[in-house]
């Protein structure tokens, strides 16, 4: 027998089992389970090989296009099979301003989202939009897709078992991969890594084994875990799903739905008004983030949950199980992180707990540089740094500015050279 983990802690109240995954594995210890028999096609198959120096051939999925209301933002796609499953793939958005790419861009970012997000566009408006923002402003910003987007949300129990060996170290490798093809199609040297959340964690790896790569580092919310062993998954947990006991993903999805359709309308739940209000309650009163606007804080004017409902219907439904209680910062690896000398900057929330901050700035100090900056958004959830109403003054301008003041300097003779030939079709 095998089990598919909810992934949420319980809400209080009526709402006690919205279920919401992002961070470092926040929300397991509470959730509820299901029982499935795994098909033996999938427990006879291991997850997909790479390994960091893995080639991989990234091909167009989508030619450049202009987004619908953005400031002249184009986005192209592509996808990279990184092994036998179907779910075996990593997916990455390029967000510029104006159709073409420039040859030598300034700066080129490489963003990993959070656990069970995704890098596809939610939200049009630069307000609340890193990736629309940071192009609008001239960066060449890319998003990633983790394997975990391409596992329909339909997908049966019995076909995730693959997922037990979707570890930290895969995931890293498909991120080698596609930093190295970012690389090569924006012909720069080094990339800026930025991530959120669990994606955070992801990037301070990276960092440590590729090091000549990474040009800074910028980080929005998340930390490196202490020292802490390793702990595996109960036996036969491969997957955790972001819905739960109490309310399963479509519930979830239904809620989300409804505040998106007409947020002033009636709310799923009848102790609420309406279903902005219910929405707003739900993430506020987050358990799994501390109870008190961890998650987001629309009760205080930092997120709208307009907003937040296009962010987190967006979601990928399933996890790897085995990434929860997984440390991959080995005292070598950490000894590797000290002597790259990149510089940060970091953001951090402060709902979530009190020593939350601390372990921002902790992490920020890792990679044993002086050039370190980090900023602390008092009052603010975790969902309120990239999507809240004050995201675009007080951390997406922060970070612009600390990406213009590290960025490459191109000679301006040798701006004019040949595009890579990478894909061409979607730049």
């Amino acid at each position: 027998m095998g089990l598919v983990r909810g992934r949420n802690a319980l809400w209080r109240g009526a709402a006690s089992a919205f279920a919401i995954a992002i961070g470092f594995a926040l929300a397991i210890g509470a959730g509820s389970s299901a029982s499935y028999a795994d098909s033996s096609a999938h427990a006879a198959r291991d997850a997909a090989p790479g390994t960091s120096g893995a080639a991989a051939h990234f091909a167009v999925t989508a030619a450049a296009h202009r987004i619908p209301n953005t400031p002249g933002i184009y986005e192209a796609g592509w996808t990279a099979r990184r092994g036998p499953s179907p779910f075996d793939r990593i997916g990455l958005h390029r967000l510029i301003r104006g159709p073409l790419p420039q040859a030598r861009p300034e700066v080129v970012v490489l963003y990993l989202p959070g656990t069970n997000m995704n890098g596809t566009i939610a939200v049009s408006d630069p307000r609340y939009s890193l990736p629309i923002f940071m192009a609008a402003h001239g960066v060449d910003f890319w998003t990633l897709d983790y394997r975990t987007h391409f596992i329909p949300p339909a997908t049966p129990a019995a076909q995730l078992g693959e997922l037990r060996g979707w570890n930290n170290a895969l995931f890293e490798s498909d991120i080698a991969a596609a930093a190295r093809f970012v690389i090569a199609a924006s012909g720069t040297r080094k990339i800026f890594i930025a991530g959120f959340s669990r994606g955070v964690s992801f990037a301070y790896l990276f960092a440590a084994t590729h090091p000549d790569e990474v040009r800074g580092l910028v980080m929005f919310d998340g930390w490196i875990p202490e020292n802490q062993p390793s702990a595996a998954p109960p036996p036969g947990v491969y997957a955790d799903d972001l819905g739960g006991a109490h309310l399963t993903f479509d519930k979830r999805q239904a809620l989300l739905e409804a505040v998106i359709r007409n947020p002033d309308g009636p709310a799923p739940i009848a102790q609420f008004k309406t279903a902005r209000e219910n929405l707003a309650h739900v993430v506020y009163a987050s358990a799994a983030f501390g109870g008190h606007g961890g998650l987001a804080n629309p009760q205080g004017g930092f997120s709208d949950a307009t907003i937040l409902a296009r962010i987190m219907i967006a979601y990928d439904r399933y996890w790897p199980a085995v990434q929860d209680g997984e440390n991959s910062f080995t005292p070598a690896i950490r000894a590797q992180l000290a002597q790259s000398r990149i510089p940060v900057i970091a953001f951090s929330s402060t709902n979530i707990s009190a020593q939350w901050p601390a372990r921002v700035a902790h992490s920020a100090s890792a990679t044993g540089g002086t050039d370190v900056t980090v900023l602390t958004r008092n009052g603010w959830g975790h969902l309120d740094l990239i999507c809240g109403t004050q995201a675009q003054a007080r951390v997406f301008d922060p970070a612009l500015t600390w990406l213009m003041r590290h960025r490459e300097h191109v000679d301006p003779m040798h701006r004019g050279g040949p595009p890579p030939t990478v894909g061409a079709a979607g730049l």
